[in-house]
């Protein structure tokens, strides 16, 4: 019996540590609103550069590349970079590796980021391709080291 005990006192445990180190997805770390600059269409794929202010990083310049995994181009992977110029003159970079889904002229995407900083993001970008306008919205995952 004691035994028993013994396993649903670790299995609390385990269970206590997953969730104190779980994302809160209910509020957002951060949030942003972000311009397209410009879209390149290629037969393989399409670039697409933003920039805007997004809260905690001052300025945003980015790049992704989306490629599709489907003949509607409904959905499929980016890649990208970013670099934030920060209000003090510092600059943070990250690489940007996720997916897509996309309904008529608006996209969103889904990555994750892992800045020069150590911290490491999950971020939402809803874009509209007509409006060239992006709402994005982050979440922290890693604090600095």
């Amino acid at each position: 019996m004691s035994n028993f005990f013994g396993n649903m006192l670790v299995t609390l445990l385990l269970l206590a540590s997953a969730a104190a180190s779980a994302v809160d997805m209910a509020e957002p770390t951060g949030t942003g609103e972000l311009t397209i600059t410009s879209i390149s269409i290629g037969s393989e794929g399409t670039t697409i550069d933003f920039e805007g202010p997004v809260e905690n990083y001052g300025t945003v310049f980015a790049t992704h590349y989306l490629q599709s995994v489907d003949g509607d181009r409904t959905r499929g992977t980016i890649t990208g970079q970013a670099r934030a110029m920060l209000n003090d003159g510092g600059m943070v970079i990250t690489p940007h590796y996720g997916t897509f889904t996309r309904s008529g002229p608006k996209i969103q995407i889904y990555f994750t980021d892992a800045t020069n900083t150590g911290v490491v993001n999950f971020v939402v970008w809803d874009a509209d391709v007509l409006t060239k306008k992006v709402d994005l919205k982050y979440w922290e995952v890693q604090s600095a080291n």
